[in-house]
């Protein structure tokens, strides 16, 4: 392809470069990393394996605050698959499109399982926007060996490779998109730094060596025209707010609590390990003497051995240990700890540590525990589905665009994507629900058995009859032993209450 140089492509190249290194990025790509090192609890605190081990034992805990907040969020988004449902404009004809209506569906589907975004791609999506605060989605065209449109795709973005160029003070809609990454290089395999800069109806590719220089060392290999009219990328942040870049789950809150988290546990762990030491005793003798015959200093601490006199003559010497000191206080900080993260992150205690508090509460204790969670992951389902919403409609455009053939016409259509949070089971709650549903005629027995995972209910109905029949032939054959033991008593002329 020939690319054209003049001093407009010089400048929009200036431009780009002067966007893709500015200060507000740096910060923002290191407050990523920050993040990032919290979430994997990469910190300098290093808890004793002793220590951790009781208080995993007892909290179901290794002393990281910040991977069970993003974690917690993540359990209770994902219960259950993306969903899409897929409308026709108000403008057209139910019944005449409604063929049309199932095989877009059906498109979009097939776009989600091939991205893999109806699971796995889905959680990598929630995890992002709950440790970094915001991520992209790209959508784009995929080629087959003849370089012809065999279908799309869409990619989940981590944010830090991410340079989106807003054109409004509004942060709604951006002038272009850039990304940067390093690569192989397709043609030499060798690492080269890439960045692909899309724009509403072009998109632009350039590479340097790495290390090379930012300023002028950016080599322009590839553009072509799209005419999508539309920027294919969708910025998903974590928090509705006013500004282009929002806050992760792991707050600055989250971050100072695990940090004095940190500086406690280090300090009572220290004083617990040095405490815990054998310190042994002699009863019954006397200190060690040197050469001379002069008693040694006595020494105190961890290991050392303490000599204490016999209070009679002729005592036999023995040796004891002093008890180590217990972890009570540790545990009790701990527990301290999780109530403060559970109150400032909105996230109920027993998602922090499964074993806290006596257990998983049940029915409207769990609904009333779990409120304030839920208004916060709520937030989040929002902003993901509704970039999710306008990147299907982007979709839609594009495939128009390229003359994609489709099994259906191209109509404005409008799409709703569900992300079904969910609370842990309440299992008793759920057969009792059952239950009353059944003896009510609200519900068939065999829907309540599917609901509660039962695939073959004839089958399984089978197996109950024939127990039932055991059982019956069973309390036939004990009556009917009874009924002679009886005739036998009164044959002897014995007294029976009956």
């Amino acid at each position: 392809m020939v690319i054209v140089r003049n001093e407009a492509a010089d400048a929009v190249k200036k431009s780009l470069l002067e966007w893709l290194h500015s200060q507000d990025h740096h910060e923002r790509i290191e407050g990523y990393k920050e993040n990032e090192k919290y979430y994997e609890g990469d910190l300098d605190v290093k808890i004793p394996t002793n220590v951790k081990a009781v208080i995993e034992k007892e909290f179901a805990f290794t002393g990281n605050l910040c991977r069970p907040v993003v974690d917690a969020s993540v359990r209770f988004l994902s219960k259950e698959p993306l969903a899409v449902e897929v409308d026709l404009p108000g403008d057209v004809d139910e019944e005449e499109g409604e063929d049309d209506k199932k095989a877009a569906e059906a498109f979009i589907y097939d776009i989600l399982r091939e991205s893999k975004l109806l699971r796995k791609n889905f959680l990598k999506a929630l995890r992002i926007q709950g440790k970094k605060g915001e991520f992209a989605l790209k959508a784009y065209p995929v080629l087959d060996d003849n370089e012809q449109i065999a279908g799309y795709k869409i990619s989940v973005l981590r944010p830090d490779i991410c340079y989106p160029k807003w054109a409004n003070e509004e942060h709604e809609e951006m002038e272009y998109f850039a990304i940067k990454y390093i690569r192989s290089n397709p043609e030499t395999g060798e690492k080269e730094v890439f960045a692909q800069v899309l724009w509403p109806n072009e998109i632009r590719e350039y590479t340097k060596p790495i290390g090379a220089s930012d300023v002028d060392q950016w080599t322009e290999i590839d553009r072509w025209e799209t005419n999508y009219g539309v920027i294919p990328i969708e910025w998903i942040q974590n928090k509705a707010d006013d500004g282009p870049w929002s806050e992760a789950d792991i707050t600055i809150d989250l971050k100072d609590i695990q940090d004095a988290f940190n500086k406690a546990i280090t300090d009572l762990s220290y004083a617990i390990d040095t405490e815990a030491f054998r310190t042994a005793f002699i009863l019954g003798t006397g200190p060690p003497t040197d050469k001379d015959g002069d008693p040694k200093p006595l020494e105190s601490g961890p290991g050392k051995t303490h000599f204490i006199p016999g209070r009679r003559d002729g005592q036999v010497p023995s040796l004891g240990e002093f008890s180590p000191s217990n972890f009570e206080g540790l545990l009790n900080a701990v527990d301290k700890y999780l109530e403060l993260v559970s109150t400032v992150t909105n996230t109920p205690k027993n998602e922090l540590s499964r074993t806290a508090g006596g257990g998983t509460p049940t029915g409207v204790a769990l609904r009333t525990i779990y409120q304030p969670f839920i208004g916060k992951t709520n937030e989040k389902a929002a902003l993901f589905a509704s970039g999710m919403e306008s990147l299907i409609r982007k979709i839609f455009r594009m495939a128009e665009v390229d003359g994609y053939s489709t099994d259906f016409e191209y109509y404005d259509y409008n799409a709703e994507v569900r992300i079904a949070g969910g609370l842990p089971e309440d299992e008793k709650e759920q057969t009792e629900i059952l239950e009353t549903q059944t003896r009510n005629h609200w519900k068939s027995r065999e829907t309540a058995m599917q609901e509660i995972g039962i695939e073959d209910t004839k089958h399984e109905k089978e197996l109950i009859r024939r127990e039932m029949a055991e059982m019956d032939v069973y309390g036939e054959r004990v009556a009917q032993e009874l009924e002679e033991e009886l005739e036998d008593v009164l044959e002897a002329g014995e007294e029976v209450e009956i």
